[in-house]
Parts: structure tokens; sequence; C-alpha cells
């Protein structure tokens, strides 16, 4: 994994076998990144962790991929929960038959090479709370 920044983007390259979140939230507490905006994401992931929130029982549901998939784009903000920078990211993904999917992203394990770039907006001191039996961003 490599990562450079400057005074506005963080880039993060993630080489093949490593944890996406683990790594991601890593990076983010090293380079002291708070809140921002996920920007742009490529690149391919495998064991998966996809979940889809069901508001009348208010939990995720959630299904396991084993299988490599492209990750045709990610979408998200980084806050602060519990005094650590928080990823909430949701993807859009595409296995063997290219059929697409999506979800929110619990976990995944880089397949090849993940590139990602990050907006930083440390001004905006997001910060996730519980609230309504989920945790909300304020």
């Amino acid at each position: 994994m490599i990562y450079r920044e400057d005074e506005r983007i963080l880039f993060i390259r993630m080489d093949d076998g490593e944890n996406f979140v683990e790594n991601l939230e890593k990076v983010l507490r090293e380079a002291g990144v708070t809140s921002g905006v996920i920007i742009s994401g490529v690149g391919m992931l495998r064991d998966l962790e996809i979940g889809w929130f069901n508001v009348e029982k208010m939990v995720y549901e959630k299904e396991q991929i084993s299988v490599p998939h492209e990750l045709v784009s990610i979408s998200g903000n980084i806050s602060l929960l519990e005094g650590n920078p928080f990823p909430h990211m949701h993807v859009s993904h595409a296995g063997p038959s290219r059929a697409l999917s999506g979800g929110h992203l619990f976990s995944g394990i880089v397949c090849n090479t993940v590139e990602l770039f990050i907006l930083k907006a440390p001004l905006l001191e997001l910060k996730r709370v519980a609230s309504k039996g989920f945790k909300a961003l304020e």
C-alpha cells in the first residue's frame, strides 16, 4: 500500500491481499483525516461483505461475496465515530457476468489493486452519533 496527499486530496493505492477497510482506516488515522468525501475509486475486491439497511427491522441485511468483483464505483464520506475516522461507503460492483450490484460496504480484500481518491474537508468536523436506531451524520 502507498498513499500520498496534498492540502486537499489523499490518494491511496492498495495491493492484492490487503484488507480494504482496515487499511483505509489506518491511512485516515496516519494522515489525520477526520472529515472528507470519497470522490473516486476503482479496482477489484474479493470476499466482500455488502449490506442493505432494512428500515422496518432497523438492521443491515448482509451478503458475503467471495468471487472477485470489479469496483465499478465507490462513494461515501469520512467522519469521526467514537473519536476515530470512520469511512461510510457504498459501492457498485460487477462480477464475471458483469451484472451490476451494490450496497453498503462492510469489508473486502483487495484483488490486484484498488486506487482511491479522497477530498479532505477538515473544517466540516463531521461526526457520527447514535440516533433513531442508526449512526447518523452530524
